[in-house]
């Protein structure tokens, strides 16, 4: 089992956006991924299991002198632990296993919470950054020979940096949001809207498919596709252009809602938070869509800007494996009284504010 103090620590993304009303507020969180391979060394695909050994050592080697000093060899843990990862945004929602390389495996934390990287996840070095709301621009992390075409990683003249998956060469940059569409949602516009972001080269995922429950309630995760030789920032503003154009959908379908349904919308925008604020017992389904139409509220006035980050932190904290880490046991029945006395402490003190 992973040290409980992990499951304590804020997420590093947990921000209050200065426009509520706008679309801004709907965006949870950025991930940049940037995808490198270590020269000399062919792809994880193909590695024999003595080569796989190799890369990997290289890989502690190079982590060790960029300040990624905290490995964890992720076969050392079980399932819950993995489980708990992956709710913490440090492993791929969607993971791609290879087999017989299991045990390559491994996750490099900092004393920075934004960062970590994954190496033996499709690629040698996957670097990732998750920043709160929709950044202006892309952001470059100081990482020694991360961006350098003379660095340690594959380079070539023609095609940039070199992956397995041709798609990412180039920058060998994805770019991923967690954003909140409930009017979309409850429109039922979700499948013209997933056909239209199929389009533009972006897919739509729930945000976490562990669980049930996070697409019901608007939690969606958008993923770029690459973009071969494109330099970065021409790729994130790219990307950023497409979430808002997603974002002022929302926006008109959101408008709409309201019209359609003024009256019962309130209804479950206040009995939502109530709920959250006295439920003796919270399954994660049902909490979920009690988050959701509270962060509705918010988005129409009806509660101040300043619940959006204790929304935030209670969503993450009270995910199956996040409280099964806290209890030190595994996921049980009390795992919803548990769930149920975090939202009373961290919400208690919420109010309205319109």
């Amino acid at each position: 089992m992973v040290p409980a103090e992990w499951a304590s620590v804020s997420p590093p993304w947990l921000s209050t956006p200065s426009e509520v009303n706008g679309a801004t507020a709907r965006v949870l969180f950025t991930r940049t991924v940037r995808r490198r391979n270590f020269k000399g060394f062919p792809f994880w695909v193909s590695c024999p299991p003595e080569t796989c050994s190799t890369v990997a050592q290289h890989a502690r080697e190079y982590a060790g002198t960029v300040g990624f000093s905290r490995p964890v060899v992720l076969p050392d843990y079980g399932s819950e632990s993995i489980g708990f990862f992956r709710e913490k945004q440090w492993l791929p929602e969607r993971p791609v296993t290879f087999p017989g390389k299991r045990d390559f495996k491994l996750l490099f934390l900092g004393s920075d919470p934004a960062q970590h990287v994954l190496v033996g996840e499709v690629e040698h070095w996957t670097q990732i950054h998750v920043r709160p709301g929709l950044p202006e621009s892309v952001d470059i992390p100081a990482t020694p020979g991360l961006m350098d075409r003379h660095g340690p990683f594959s380079h070539s003249p023609g095609y940039e940096f070199l992956t397995s998956n041709p798609s990412f060469a180039g920058s060998g940059l994805q770019v991923e949001c967690a954003i909140h569409i409930p009017a979309l949602t409850a429109l039922r516009r979700l499948q013209p809207t997933q056909q239209a972001l199929n389009a533009m080269g972006v897919e739509l995922h729930p945000l976490t498919v562990r669980v049930p429950g996070a697409a019901e309630a608007g939690f969606f995760r958008v993923l770029s596709r690459g973009g071969m030789k494109f330099p970065e920032d021409v790729l994130y503003e790219e990307f950023a252009r497409k979430i808002q154009s997603l974002l002022a959908t929302e926006i008109e379908a959101f408008d709409q809602w309201r019209k359609q349904e003024q009256k019962r919308l309130e209804d479950r925008i206040f009995r939502s938070l109530r709920l959250l604020q006295e439920a003796r017992t919270l399954d994660y389904t049902e909490y979920l869509t009690f988050d959701s139409f509270t962060r509705t509220g918010i988005y129409s006035g009806h509660f101040t800007s300043s619940l959006l980050p204790k929304l935030e932190e209670l969503r993450v904290r009270s995910q199956p494996f996040h409280i099964a880490v806290t209890q030190g046991r595994p996921v049980s029945p009390e795992t919803d009284v548990f769930r149920a006395e975090l939202a009373r402490s961290l919400l208690q003190s919420a109010g309205s504010g319109g």
